[in-house]
């Protein structure tokens, strides 16, 4: 659960730059968004899935060492344009299918 989080906030807080990162309170979910944003090290974040997700999206890795398979998919729709429709979870596969539009 606490992962499915971490990504329904990746996504939420991703696009919105007007925040900034230091304001975001979740240690990893910042050190996401410093990757994204100004080019921050992934090393750093202790959730593995984060940390893998972080660096398929810097270029610096896949998204096949992602331990939650919903979130492997949603990871490999987003870097790779793989399929939504094998994603379990509802909310990821609707986060993935607007990601898609």
């Amino acid at each position: 659960m606490k992962s499915l989080v971490a990504v329904f906030l990746m996504f939420v807080l991703g696009g919105h730059a007007y925040a900034g990162c230091s304001g975001i309170s979740n240690n990893d979910q910042r050190k996401l968004c410093e990757a994204r944003t100004n080019g921050g090290s992934c090393g750093s974040i202790d959730d593995r899935d984060l940390r893998y997700l972080c660096n398929a999206e810097t270029g610096h890795g896949g998204c096949g060492s992602i331990d939650d398979s919903d979130q492997r998919k949603l990871c490999e729709a987003k870097i790779n344009g793989g399929s939504c429709g094998s994603i379990d979870n509802n909310d990821l596969r609707n986060q993935c299918d607007a990601l898609k539009r």
